[in-house]
């Protein structure tokens, strides 16, 4: 069954809802689901605490037939672009796929002009000076440059801090521990010139209680990212900054099974889930009243007649 997002198929569900409900007054039998659907959703995204996305798109089979739908392009956030989200749920299995995914294209886009101008001129500075084949950089220039950045992340920790995107923790980064390629990778971060975390394809597949995770093409801060799938629960943090988790499994008290596929948590306060599916089992039980019994049907018989 193909999901839409109408107001005439919420108009057409209604008449069905009521059509149901006269039949079960007139004395039919009423028909129930028992178990736990599957379901599956494309993006979820909390900011402190906050729900920003919620479980955009979901569906779930109630009735253990095949759900789907999609979405092209995310709502407009501060965190996750998109491209295009399919997901899909039945009775024991689930999936759950999005393409183009950006997380922090726009993270510094609120930020006062002097702030991400003066970011852009240190940057470009630094990513000059980077020799991407040594990654030698002239400790002089080293010593002015990191002072100056650092300085900057200071103010942006300043300019948010009581907002509902604060990034205080920029401000506690040791740039110092940085390799030569993160340090111009957050530099093109910061001005707006690359992805925090960036991946062609994120897909999560569940099956009763198993499930798969395929990501191609997964960077961070510019770099890419080599985190075994295969194995459950993989996690790496890139630079303090952003902690990634692919292949999440969650085993759930109400027996079903979830698999999402990337989970990032980004400067401690910003949870973003991408493609999540969780396998269920459901069946249809149907009450039947006795007084809805048929009929007898009369049979006729030969009695032979004997004197």
């Amino acid at each position: 069954m193909k999901k839409t997002r109408t107001l005439a198929s919420a108009a057409g569900a209604l008449v069905l809802v009521t059509g149901a409900s006269s039949l079960a007054l007139l004395g039919g039998g009423a028909a129930s689901a028992a178990g736990n659907p599957s379901s599956a959703f494309g993006l979820e995204l909390v900011i402190a605490g906050s729900p920003v996305i919620d479980a955009l798109p979901s569906v779930e089979s109630t009735d253990g037939k095949v759900v789907t739908d999609s979405l092209i392009g995310l709502p407009d956030n501060p965190v996750a672009s998109g491209g295009v989200v399919n997901v899909s749920a039945e009775n024991g299995k689930a999936s759950s796929s999005v393409t183009d995914l950006g997380v922090g294209d726009g993270l510094l886009a609120a930020l006062p002009s002097e702030i991400t101008d003066q970011l852009g001129t240190v940057c470009t500075t630094l990513t000059d000076a980077l020799d991407p084949l040594t990654g030698a950089i002239d400790d002089t220039l080293l010593g002015t440059l990191l002072p100056t950045i650092g300085g900057l992340l200071d103010q942006i920790s300043d300019a948010t801090e009581g907002t509902p995107l604060d990034l205080g923790l920029l401000g506690a980064l040791d740039l110092s521990e940085l390799t030569s390629l993160e340090l111009g990778g957050l530099c093109d971060v910061l001005s707006g010139d690359d992805q925090l975390v960036g991946a062609d394809a994120v897909v999560a597949e569940c099956n009763g209680d198993t499930g798969t995770t395929v990501i191609t093409d997964l960077s961070a801060l510019g770099l890419p990212v080599d985190i075994d799938v295969s194995e459950p629960n993989a996690t790496l943090d890139v630079a303090g900054i952003v902690t990634v988790t692919a292949n999440r499994h969650t085993a759930n008290a109400d027996g079903t099974f979830t698999v999402d596929a990337l989970h990032v948590s980004l400067l401690g306060q910003i949870e973003l889930t991408v493609a999540s599916a969780t396998c269920g089992e459901v069946t249809s039980d149907t009450e039947t009243d006795p007084s809805d019994a048929p009929t007898p049907t009369p049979t006729e018989t030969h009695v032979p007649v004997t004197g």
